[in-house]
């Protein structure tokens, strides 16, 4: 699993200041108003505003503005598909992984390269 530092990302609240900026702007460019864009997502005006000045928010009311704004389909884009590559071993039964397995102790724990083989 790769592991970032902490200089390698944008604090969380950057990312979420900047989705809030993504979200007004979509807003405003379907000539929307805050309260008109609430009622129909089924949300407060103030869930709105929070969300949209990168102050928090849940997943189920970005979900219903998204799907208010007609673009609920890029949701499943965030999080990228989780099928397995044909050339990997385990994906070869053809049925979706259902648990974590971790390597067991007489497997390898180093990826294989060039080089390394025996003389």
């Amino acid at each position: 699993m790769t592991h970032y530092s902490s200089s390698d990302l944008r604090p969380l609240s950057v990312l979420l200041s900047d989705l809030g900026q993504q979200l007004e702007a979509y807003r405003i460019s379907r000539n929307l108003k805050q309260a008109e864009l609430a009622e129909l997502a089924g949300i407060s005006r103030s869930t709105l505003s929070r969300l949209e000045s990168g102050n928090g928010g849940t997943i189920d009311s970005l979900a219903r503005i998204m799907r208010a704004l007609d673009v609920e389909d890029r949701l499943l884009d965030i999080v990228p598909d989780a099928k397995l590559s044909p050339l990997d071993p385990l994906s070869d039964t053809g049925r979706a992984r259902q648990r974590v397995r971790k390597p067991s102790a007489n497997e390898p724990s180093e990826d294989w390269s060039w080089g390394d083989e025996a003389p």
